[in-house]
């Protein structure tokens, strides 16, 4: 799975989607980070209508973003990728109570004997 963060400098996260000069994408694997890429959003690429997409994201399951407008948010839904609210600023803190959130939530569901 991968999850993109909009970010200017690959250490905070930008407080709007929309004006990120690029993201950060996580590869995760087993609830561990096992690569990091940035990439840069050269052409401050923000689709205007339904027939494109966010090439930058393609590959990218999920969306972790501080603030987005409701129809950034609407489309990438329909690209099929989850956009998570955050109120934290440092993406390294970000990703980790994303895996911590999916984890309890993965504990929750087990069953015990």
């Amino acid at each position: 799975m991968k999850i993109a963060i909009p970010t200017d400098d690959g250490f905070m996260i930008n407080q709007q989607f929309t004006t990120a000069k690029g993201f950060l994408v996580s590869t995760i694997q087993f609830g561990e980070v096992v690569e990091q890429e940035m990439r840069w959003n050269l052409n401050n690429e923000i689709p205007t209508s339904e027939d494109e997409s966010y090439k930058t994201l393609v590959d990218c399951d999920k969306v972790i973003v501080r603030e987005i407008e409701f129809n950034q948010s609407n489309f990438l839904q329909l690209q099929k990728k989850e956009v998570i609210k955050t109120e934290e600023t440092i993406v390294t803190k970000v990703l980790m109570q994303y895996l911590q959130t999916v984890m309890q939530k993965e504990s929750d569901t087990c069953c015990c004997p």
